[in-house]
């Protein structure tokens, strides 16, 4: 019979990410999708324009498009009349070459006419008669008129490979007629629950049961912060199963076990690991969770997170939000934060680093953290702290850095 097998040694968090973040190689893998399913996905080859942008002169204001030297010396009560011979909106062009003394009323975005070098804002100007216009205020040569090229030209790199794509980024290569892209794939990471007690919810219960929670707060995560998640089906706790779900997760790029990282005698990720691969780390200086395993099978990472769901999801955080973004070449997840003042006095444990989850309430942060076996530590807390391991107690009314979820 296998008995308990205390972790004897941790490593401190700090450790515990160097060594993860050792293990993140960025994923080479490219896919192509339209530039509709583009936002957040990551540049795989540079986008060059091979047309300018915009493809003509246009006019940058609503207003008539003229020759500049005809509105030379034209003031409020000197105004230049000019006769309009032709009006233009988007989508069309003018049907004659402007001459001196003309004008073409003209709408914004609308190709500028042959002939034409300016445009007078319809403000400045006034409509004398059935086809005169008067203008009051002279305009230079390509005055609110938007070159041809003027944004993006022919041949220009626009963005180059590693770009994020926000929806600013997006839109350029939509001005630049991309339909489709290379991107890189985003990280596959196989979900493996194990425990004899899990079941998937919207099954009945059996006395002893519980329901999945890990699976779907990992998932969460990883949809994120740019990965997919691959859910597998719960595993035994046997050596065997674990093994067989080690093999079929081979398409994965990390392996991630929730349950089975602790000292209990069916906690068998070790064992598992040590046979299909190799261990870097049994045991991290955290509270809530210390039980967390990182190996290695086939130069993949391979993770097992703590059962209890607290404990999980906190470590997600911590530990698998940098993994996946370095994997998937996002910048560095940097979460919003408020400083107040602690609402009550925290006890910590001296020798762990702990993930402290609050509420704000008013202007201070109210302490959440009810246990690690409890997932509404994390569902009814706005975010948390993290208090050093050297310390051991927050007084009420320290100010204290609170990192939003």
């Amino acid at each position: 019979m296998t008995t308990m097998r205390p972790i004897r040694e941790t490593i401190p968090m700090d450790d515990a990410k160097a060594l993860l973040m050792e293990s993140a190689i960025p994923i080479e893998r490219t896919e192509r999708i339209s530039i509709r399913d583009a936002a957040d996905r990551v540049l795989a080859a540079p986008a060059v324009s091979t047309i300018d942008v915009p493809p003509f002169d246009r006019a940058a204001m609503d207003g008539y498009a003229v020759i500049a030297e005809d509105t030379f010396g034209a003031g409020r009560y000197d105004a230049k009349v000019l006769h309009c011979v032709d009006q233009v909106h988007t989508g069309a062009v003018a049907t004659r070459v402007l001459s001196r003394g003309e004008c073409i009323e003209i709408a914004t975005g609308a190709p500028i006419p042959q002939g034409a070098d300016a445009v007078v804002m319809v403000e400045e100007t006034e409509k004398s008669g059935p086809a005169d216009v008067r203008v009051f205020t002279p305009v230079y040569p390509q005055q609110h008129v938007g070159r041809r090229g003027g944004d993006i030209a022919a041949g220009q790199t626009v963005l180059p490979a590693g770009t994020v794509l926000n929806p600013s980024r997006v839109g350029v290569l939509a001005a630049i007629g991309v339909v489709d892209i290379d991107v890189y794939a985003k990280p596959r990471v196989a979900i493996l629950s194990t425990g004899n007690e899990i079941v998937e919810p919207g099954q009945p219960l059996q006395p002893g049961q519980i329901y999945d929670i890990n699976r779907f707060t990992l998932a969460s995560i990883i949809h994120a912060h740019g990965g997919v998640a691959m859910n597998g089906a719960t595993v035994p706790d046997n050596l065997p199963d674990l093994l067989k779900a080690i093999q079929s997760a081979a398409a994965a790029d990390i392996i991630m076990f929730s349950g089975g990282s602790s000292v209990g005698e069916r906690d068998l990720i070790m064992d598992a690991l040590q046979q299909a691969g190799d261990v870097i780390f049994h045991g991290i200086a955290v509270k809530p969770g210390k039980p967390t395993i990182l190996g290695k099978v086939a130069g993949k990472p391979v993770l097992g997170m703590p059962g209890n769901p607290t404990s999980c999801l906190s470590n997600a955080y911590l530990l698998i939000v940098p993994l996946l973004r370095r994997m998937a070449r996002l910048p560095e997840y940097v979460p919003h934060t408020v400083r107040v003042p602690l609402a009550r006095r925290v006890v910590s444990t001296t020798g762990r680093h702990q993930f402290y989850t609050v509420r704000i309430t008013g202007d201070a942060a109210e302490p959440a953290f009810k246990g690690s076996g409890d997932i509404t530590s994390m569902a009814h807390a706005d975010g948390y702290i993290e208090i050093p391991a050297q310390t051991d107690i927050v007084e009420a009314g320290e100010m204290v850095e609170v990192k939003l979820f």
